[in-house]
């Protein structure tokens, strides 16, 4: 391995100075000691690329150097700042459902869990460590002491039981919901005019 070129073993000589300007500039050990490094590598790039032209004051340029990049690193931070600001204000009102949905939803799941409760014991667990556990038909008829036929039978009448309650929702809730420009009944005439 070379030997530092005498600019940079002279920069190296500032390093604790530079950690002291840039926690204080920056207010954060772990911040200043990135950007130390960084700007030690940007001052190595530049000595290696101008191989022939001699820094008058290493240190200088190390400072410069690492002043650059704080501006930087403010930069990026205000602009991810504003971005979250912007961003997180509307993922909050996107996340916040409106309490019609949120009553929809629980009579939804009331509705399931009614379902899934009407359902023979046995049907009702081979369903429930299927579909929520994730428990395969060969674990389930080993737990269960039952056929794997069995469970796959199980399995299958309690998502038809389950899908029929699903399509009840659907139509009630296609029922309740009118076309776009309103509901228009071509049955019946308007009243005030001869048929």
């Amino acid at each position: 391995m070379s030997s530092p070129s005498p600019s940079v073993a002279e920069a190296l000589t500032h390093y604790r100075e530079l950690r002291r300007f840039l926690t204080r500039k920056l207010g954060n050990g772990t911040d200043a000691d990135d950007i130390a490094q960084s700007s030690f590598e940007q001052l190595l790039l530049s000595v290696q690329r101008k191989l022939d032209v001699a820094i008058e004051s290493p240190r200088a340029l190390l400072f410069r150097i690492a002043h650059n990049l704080c501006i930087d690193h403010h930069r990026r931070q205000q602009t991810a700042s504003n971005w979250a600001t912007q961003h997180g204000a509307a993922q909050a009102r996107q996340a916040a459902p409106a309490a019609d949905y949120v009553v929809a939803q629980r009579q939804v799941i009331e509705r399931v869990v009614a379902q899934l409760m009407s359902l023979p014991r046995v049907r009702r667990e081979v369903f429930i460590l299927f579909r929520a556990y994730g428990m395969s038909r060969a674990e389930i008829a080993a737990q269960l002491g039952i056929q794997e036929s069995t469970v796959a039978k199980h399995v299958v009448r309690a998502a038809l039981d389950c899908s029929r309650v699903f399509a009840e929702l659907q139509a009630e809730l296609l029922e309740h919901v009118e076309p776009a420009g309103g509901y228009v009944d071509f049955d019946q005439q308007p009243s005030g005019r001869d048929a």
